[in-house]
């Protein structure tokens, strides 16, 4: 009975002994109030502090903004990268400099393959944050897949004058690994110009730098002679500069190109030297106001001056343009309309030439890479062509244009029919980019 009794009492004293003994961890993880353990009270405080977080988190109203981050790091996660990426833009609408919205951005560009907008991005978090060893190796990863693009291009041209143009282009763009400001663009150009039933063919080959200091200001430099039939070519040449603030840029344009007015212009190897100055700003976060200012001579000995003032407003939706106005209103007019003889130029070359056009632009999105879009337009004109009476035009017209995106590169087409000047023109392009 003694024996039977003492083994009872051991029995109960292993089983209190385990209890406490299995019991200690889970004190430790929920410590009592009255548990003289250090350890276990800053446990406990810290515990209580998440609970209160995530309360005040289940009970109050979330902002905007944190539901956008929210959902974009959700998306993110399952690999939904087209609504992540339509997620963190909106965050980045409401507040432009967040690392958190703009990492996240980094992120699917990345998985994306999209390595050039992804430097591009961390070269914005650059501007806005302290360069951290983690954000040096991330923006070295992303410089090292800097992508070349390989662009080919279709446009046809014409109108009821008879006049044509077919231009076949070929381009490659070469971002530089050592100077990531700097880009080269190398483009080949076939031109076909054609007029009731005669042809006559011109080649373009031009090299272009680009080099964009910081987000205000860039500046691109191009030479392109283009080469006629009989060997003889025109040294075009472009120049353009860019610079400013967030609200108000100026850009400067000159150069010298081939007046392709017409077939004739185009056999007498007739070239334009211009210069236009521009002064863009943007009234509020989706209205712009663009003033330019376009002068030019003809190596025939004419001029042209030229006052363009437009107005764009658009309506995003999902952090996307929904639907864009554009109304300009343009006046130009040529120094001179007849050659010495007294016969009217063999180029149109109309004097107080003004007039105005809305156009609306829609443009929606199917699925997750899919685009396409219809611009319209209405236009009206006056004008004078070696006489003192005006002329009055007007007409309406639309295009319609689609494109895909994918990994390695995008495809884009448009078809469409307008006013242009004092004729109709037809227009059908084409084009195609992939990243190697």
């Amino acid at each position: 009975m003694q024996t039977r009794l003492l083994k009872l009492i051991l029995l109960l004293v292993l089983v209190m002994t385990a209890g406490t003994v299995f019991a200690q961890p889970f004190d430790l993880l929920s410590p009592g109030e009255d548990s003289p353990d250090t350890l276990s009270h800053e446990l406990r405080a810290l515990q209580t502090i998440e609970r209160d977080l995530a309360i005040e988190k289940l009970t109050r109203e979330p902002t905007r903004f944190e539901a956008f981050i929210e959902l974009g790091e959700l998306r993110l996660s399952q690999g939904k990268l087209q609504e992540a990426q339509r997620f963190f833009e909106m965050a980045l609408e409401m507040q432009p400099k967040n690392l958190q919205a703009n990492e996240g951005l980094v992120m699917v560009h990345y998985h994306k393959g999209e390595f050039n907008l992804a430097r591009n991005r961390m070269d914005v978090i650059h501007k806005f944050y302290p360069l951290s060893d983690q954000l040096k190796e991330d923006l070295d990863k992303f410089r090292l897949n800097l992508q070349n693009q390989a662009q080919l291009g279709l446009t046809v041209r014409e109108d009821d004058r008879g006049l044509r143009d077919i231009v076949t282009s070929i381009e490659g763009i070469f971002p530089s690994n050592q100077m990531p400001k700097l880009t080269g663009r190398y483009r080949y150009e076939r031109w076909t110009n054609e007029d009731n039933g005669q042809r006559e063919n011109t080649q373009v080959y031009s090299g272009t730098l680009d080099y964009k200091a910081d987000r205000n200001t860039s500046l691109s430099a191009t030479w392109a002679p283009e080469v006629f039939s009989d060997g003889e070519s025109v040294a075009g040449y472009n120049i353009m500069m860019v610079t400013g603030t967030d609200n108000l840029k100026t850009a400067f344009r000159g150069g010298k190109a081939t007046f392709k007015e017409n077939l004739f212009t185009v056999r007498n190897h007739y070239n334009e030297e211009y210069k236009s100055f521009s002064l863009f700003g943007d009234l509020h976060q989706r209205t712009r106001v663009i003033q330019t200012i376009t002068l030019a001579d003809i190596s025939d000995g004419n001029s042209r001056r030229r006052w363009d003032s437009e107005l764009i407003h658009s309506i995003f939706r999902r952090a996307a343009p929904f639907l864009t106005a554009n109304l300009r209103v343009y006046q130009a007019s040529y120094e001179k309309q007849r050659r010495t003889d007294g016969n009217l130029l063999d180029y149109w070359a109309p004097s107080d030439f003004k007039g105005a056009e809305l156009m609306l632009a829609w443009e929606r999105q199917v699925g997750a890479n899919w685009w396409w879009g219809l611009d319209t337009s209405l236009t009206k004109n006056s004008y004078r062509f070696g006489t003192d009476e005006d002329v009055y035009d007007s007409g309406a017209g639309a295009t319609v244009h689609l494109s895909y995106k994918f990994t390695a590169g995008s495809l884009y087409v448009s078809l469409g029919d307008r006013l242009s000047n004092y004729f109709r023109e037809r227009r059908l392009e084409a084009y195609g980019s992939i990243s190697f």
